[in-house]
C-alpha cells in the first residue's frame, strides 16, 4: 500500500513527514498536480459493473490508485499546459476538472481532508457558528458590508473592535511579496474610510483581552497546544503573526480536557482529520476560539516547541484510518 502526498516539491512542511514515514518503513509517494500533462498521465476505466481501474503515470513509474491507503493532502500546485492561443484554457479547465474527479474516487483516509471539505471548512464565517454551537465562547462578531452596521457594532462594544479578513486570501504587499492581512484595532479615524466596505465585506469582532494566545493542532485525537506571550511585544499585541521572537516566547500549553475535545469535535464536524485552531486564553483563564485553517502550518509550532506532531501525522497515514473515522472518509468516492 501506498501514502500519497499531494504536494510541490519545495513544501518545507514535507521532509518533517517523510523522515517518519521512512522510519516506519512506510512507502510514500509525492506527487504535484501541477506535473499533468508535461510529467505526468492519468487514465480512468470503467467496465459496464462500474469503476474497473485508476492509473497514474509518473517519472517514477505507475501508480495504481487502488493501491492508496491515504492520502497527504498539502500544497498541491493547478494542472497547466503548454498549448497556446484560445484552446490554453480549455485544456487546463479540463485537466482541473478530470484530476479533481480521480482524486474524489480515493475512498481513505485523506489529511488535512478531502478537496471538498477543505473548502467548506476555511469558511470563518460559518466556522464561527459550529464552534459556537458545540460550546465554544466566540467574540461578538459582525461581518458586513454595511459601513452603518459597523458604526453600530463600534458603539455596542465601547470602540474597542478589531477588523480582519472575511476569506483566507494573500494579497500583495509594498514589496511585492504575497501576504493575508494582519488583524488590526479599528480606530475612530478609520471610520471615515468605511464606504470602502461597500467593495467587499470585512469581519469586524469585539477586542478580547488576552492573558496569551494559542495555536491548537489537531491530528486525529491528539491535539498539540502551543502558547504565545503575544502580550510581551507592542509589535504581536494584535497578531501574533509580525512575529518578534526576541521577546516572544513559544511555549507547550496544557489544555483543560474540555477544550481539548472541543478543539476535535469542531475539526472532525468540519470533515477533517486536521486543523491548526487559533484560541485567545483571557486574563480570567478562559478560552475564546477565533478560527480553524484546515491546513495550517505546523513544523514552527515543532521546531519551537519539540511537540512531535510530524510523528503523530506519519502515524495517521501510516495506520489509514482513524478512531471514529467515518466522518473522514470521502463522501464523493464511487469504489
Amino acid at each position: 500500500m501506498t501514502i500519497l502526498i499531494l504536494t510541490d516539491a519545495d513544501d518545507g512542511h514535507l521532509p518533517w513527514v517523510t523522515q517518519q514515514l521512512n522510519a516506519r518503513g512506510e512507502r510514500h509517494l509525492r506527487l504535484d498536480p501541477a506535473s499533468f500533462p508535461a510529467d505526468a498521465a492519468a487514465t480512468v476505466t470503467y467496465g459496464r459493473d462500474g469503476l474497473a481501474r485508476r492509473l497514474v503515470r509518473h517519472p517514477g513509474g505507475v501508480l495504481d490508485l487502488a493501491e492508496v491507503r491515504s492520502v497527504w493532502l498539502r500544497r498541491p500546485g493547478v494542472p497547466g499546459h503548454s498549448v497556446g492561443g484560445r484552446h490554453r484554457e480549455w485544456a487546463e479547465a479540463t485537466w482541473r476538472g478530470v484530476l479533481r474527479g480521480l482524486w474524489d474516487t480515493l475512498d481513505c483516509l485523506w489529511l488535512p481532508g478531502t478537496f471538498a471539505a477543505q473548502q467548506a471548512a476555511g469558511q470563518k464565517v460559518s466556522q464561527l457558528a459550529l464552534a459556537a454551537r458545540l460550546g465554544f465562547r466566540i467574540p461578538r462578531t459582525v461581518t458586513t458590508s454595511d459601513p452603518q452596521a459597523v458604526l453600530e457594532f463600534y458603539e455596542l462594544c465601547g470602540g474597542r473592535i478589531i477588523a480582519k479578513g472575511a476569506v483566507p486570501m494573500e494579497l500583495p504587499g509594498r514589496d511585492g511579496e504575497k501576504r493575508e492581512p494582519f488583524t488590526r484595532p479599528v480606530h475612530r479615524r478609520d471610520l471615515i474610510a468605511l464606504r470602502s466596505l461597500r467593495h467587499a465585506p470585512v469581519i469586524f469582532q469585539e477586542y478580547v483581552p488576552k492573558r496569551a494566545e494559542l495555536r491548537v493542532t489537531v491530528v486525529g485525537e491528539r491535539v498539540f497546544a502551543a502558547e504565545i506571550d503575544s502580550q510581551a511585544s507592542v509589535r504581536t499585541r494584535h497578531d501574533w503573526r509580525h512575529y518578534d521572537d526576541q521577546r516572544v516566547r513559544y511555549s507547550v500549553h496544557a489544555l483543560p480536557p474540555d477544550v481539548e475535545t472541543l478543539c476535535v469535535a469542531v475539526t472532525r464536524a468540519l470533515g477533517l482529520c486536521y486543523g491548526a485552531i487559533d484560541l485567545i486564553l483571557t486574563p480570567e483563564g478562559e478560552y475564546v476560539f477565533l478560527e480553524i485553517n484546515p491546513n495550517g502550518q505546523w513544523a514552527w509550532v515543532e521546531e519551537l516547541t519539540k511537540m512531535p506532531i510530524a510523528d503523530a501525522i506519519a502515524d495517521l497515514l501510516a495506520r489509514g484510518v482513524a478512531p471514529n473515522a467515518e466522518p473522514w472518509r470521502n463522501a464523493y468516492a464511487v469504489v
